[in-house]
């Protein structure tokens, strides 16, 4: 008889225990319901970076060609399917040692470049740009003015913090402050940049 009234108590207790349990909600109950807890965290995209840059620039414009280290800072600033570019960079056939028989400077440089594939994780971009700047070259031309430029690029790693970037830049030396009796032709710059 105990044992029947045990399990008699233990059925019913089962039975109402069962009873009350909350239905679960379908999946797309779920997704509606805005007090239900985010498991992910939504970031906004990075307004921008600085960065640092190492050149190899081609600053003799003639028909010897002599490529100088370069150096530049700058800044990215991300707008629409784009970025504005503020920089200042200099290579220099001795480096940053010396008086040097040749050397290209741009401070500051201003550049528009737009992303091909502005949301994804890589992009191709092009742009353009204008800079105030000095060139010395090997031949004894000179020139102090403002500085044209066009670039071509690919940008890494986009939605990550550490950024990374490989380009070509054509500048063309165009209004002058200064200048030799011979005016320079353009100055390509092959870079590669690291930013965050």
């Amino acid at each position: 008889m105990k044992k029947t009234i045990t399990t008699a108590i233990l059925t019913a207790a089962a039975a109402l225990g069962f009873a009350d349990a909350p239905v679960a909600k379908s999946l797309s109950d779920l997704s509606l319901d805005r007090g239900a807890p985010r498991n992910m965290e939504m970031t906004a995209p990075k307004s921008g970076f600085a960065y640092f840059r190492f050149a190899a620039a081609e600053s003799t414009p003639t028909s010897s060609v002599q490529v100088v280290p370069g150096l530049g800072i700058g800044y990215r600033m991300m707008v629409s399917n784009g970025a504005v570019d503020l920089s200042a960079n200099y290579s220099s056939a001795k480096g940053w040692k010396g008086e040097s028989s040749s050397f290209f400077w741009t401070l500051p440089k201003a550049s528009y470049v737009h992303y091909l594939n502005p949301t994804g994780s890589q992009s191709a971009y092009g742009g353009v740009g204008l800079a105030w700047g000095g060139l010395k070259s090997k031949d004894d031309r000179e020139f102090e003015g403002v500085v044209p430029s066009a670039t071509l690029g690919m940008e890494f790693f986009r939605k990550s913090v550490f950024r990374t970037f490989a380009e070509l830049n054509v500048s063309q030396p165009a209004i002058a402050r200064t200048v030799s009796d011979t005016f320079p032709g353009p100055i390509a710059e092959f870079s590669i940049g690291a930013g965050f």
